[in-house]
């Protein structure tokens, strides 16, 4: 990916002599602090933060052939630097194993699209996989990625996604027991929000206004994650953890509004622990993942 100015895409003895001037430099650092020698992933792909801003049907995986220049040419540009056993900790190179969401939905591993991609790693036996967009893939899905040569699964709106369900499933559950609170007053907050500053999801998102609302609130891109630290959106996340904190919520309701949590979870009044119990649910995946393969 390029600097601002240049082309979206730039070259791979461009990006393969970057990566070798920014080893030269953390081979230099961490000699002179003492430190570890550092590891390394390297790669010429990078895809498009956030997810794609359309829906897709299908991804192409990297070529094998893509993959095999990309590791010859860092090999070849770090040798002539004189970084031959910085290359030594090259550990992963990114590629694009076929996974991708848009802002609607999500294309699922298929192990046999990058099969090619897997044989590639029989002739680099020191190296795997790191795969970017990992998000809302199913459980096997993930194990399948490990178990292929993708081991480093990144993830980011799939998490912070499943912070927003459930704070929005806690928003219904105030409005419903706590009186006073208010009408879903946690996510009309988060509306007028992104309505007065666009800027993190008015390129993003397309179609008429209803579409507009239901991708700004519901979107996989999840870009309401940029809002969260906003003041008033704190302000707004502090009033519904203040309306049920020390509140037991029914396990009618927890059915209701919080369906992938198990029902006992409410009873707590803790809704902090809600909020992090839906994370760790997606996170429970991937670790999963890792120790099935």
């Amino acid at each position: 990916m390029g600097c601002a100015g240049e082309p979206a895409a730039l070259d791979d003895e461009t990006i393969a002599t970057r990566a070798a001037r920014l080893a030269k430099a953390a081979e230099k650092a961490a000699r002179s602090r003492g430190g570890a020698a550092p590891l390394y992933i390297i790669g010429t792909e990078v895809p498009v933060p956030g997810g794609a801003d359309h829906a897709i049907s299908d991804l192409k995986p990297t070529e094998a052939t893509a993959a095999r220049r990309t590791i010859d040419i860092h090999r070849e540009i770090f040798s002539r630097e004189g970084l031959e056993e910085a290359f030594g900790r090259v550990i992963a190179v990114v590629v694009q194993p076929g996974v991708e969401f848009g802002s609607e939905n999500v294309v699922a591993y298929r192990p046999e699209a990058s099969a090619p991609l897997t044989a590639l790693l029989d002739h680099e036996t020191a190296l795997v996989y790191e795969a970017h967009s990992t998000d809302y893939q199913s459980l096997s899905a993930l194990t399948a990625l490990v178990a292929n040569g993708f081991p480093i699964l990144k993830v980011g709106p799939g998490l912070t996604f499943a912070l927003r369900e459930a704070l929005y499933g806690l928003d219904l559950v105030a409005s419903e027991m706590v009186c006073g609170y208010g009408e879903r007053s946690l996510a009309k907050a988060m509306e007028t929000l992104m309505l007065s500053a666009p800027g993190n999801w008015r390129s993003h998102y397309h179609g008429n206004d209803r579409r507009l609302y239901l991708q700004r609130h519901y979107s996989y891109s999840d870009r309401i994650r940029y809002y969260w630290s906003n003041p008033a959106a704190s302000v707004a996340v502090a009033r519904l953890r203040e309306a049920l904190s020390g509140v037991a919520i029914p396990e009618t309701l927890m059915r209701q509004f919080l369906p992938t949590l198990p029902a006992e979870f409410g009873a707590a009044g803790d809704p902090e622990a809600i909020l992090l119990a839906a994370v760790d649910l997606v996170l429970a995946d991937y670790d999963a993942a890792c120790r099935q393969a």
